[in-house]
């Protein structure tokens, strides 16, 4: 069993929260945990935006990552689907709960992560929709997903929307994710060079206010 990080408070009940932080980054051309947005890495970031909101925080990688304070667990095998790391650590960790977040997305909001915390009730899944698609990366897994992510992964069917669909899940509207964040940067995922400079530009912009 893991042994979660754990800090003194913690806000989001019952909860570990994950950092998916082992897919590949072909289009950036570097390891995304390792960029760079204004001179702190996507994922000490990632760390500083959960860090407030939960007792547990725990890594995915591919490989370990040196100089960090936090448990790391790495990928089995060749597959790096998201779901094999999201499976591997709903399984191991203590929490009913997990929450997902991808380390390429810097501008987490604290309040919609905790307004969808509070959605979770008796569903066994909690994700937002987003620009037309429902947002897997960003989203509340109960232990109840386990059999049916077993099931997938079994079946070589490693969709995450997939096990949306099968799930009782709780889909957020874009509507009432607004009361949350009223810009949605949450959502802004850094994929390519030219998006780690908008996000720069984000930055600067907010500075200069």
């Amino acid at each position: 069993m893991v042994r979660a990080f754990h800090l003194a408070r913690w806000m989001i009940e019952d909860c570990t929260a994950i950092i998916l932080a082992g897919g590949e980054s072909k289009r950036m051309g570097q390891d995304k945990a390792s960029v760079k947005l204004a001179g702190k890495t996507l994922l000490a970031r990632a760390i500083a935006n959960l860090q407030p909101l939960f007792e547990d925080i725990i890594i995915s990688v591919r490989e370990p990552i040196k100089d960090v304070g936090l448990p790391q667990l790495c990928d089995v095998g060749q597959d790096r689907a998201p779901m094999m790391g999201i499976y591997r650590t709903l399984d191991e960790v203590k929490t009913n709960w997990v929450f997902v977040v991808a380390v390429d997305m810097p501008f987490v909001s604290a309040d919609l992560v905790k307004g969808l915390a509070n959605k979770r009730g008796n569903h066994q899944l909690v994700a937002p929709m987003f620009d037309g698609h429902v947002q897997p990366l960003f989203a509340y897994y109960a232990k109840g997903c386990l059999p049916v992510m077993q099931q997938q992964i079994s079946d070589n069917q490693r969709s995450l929307r997939r096990l949306i669909e099968r799930m009782d899940s709780l889909i957020v509207q874009k509507d009432e994710l607004e009361t949350f964040d009223a810009k949605l940067l949450s959502f802004l995922d850094l994929d390519s060079q030219h998006e780690l400079e908008y996000a720069e530009n984000l930055l600067k912009t907010n500075q200069n206010r």
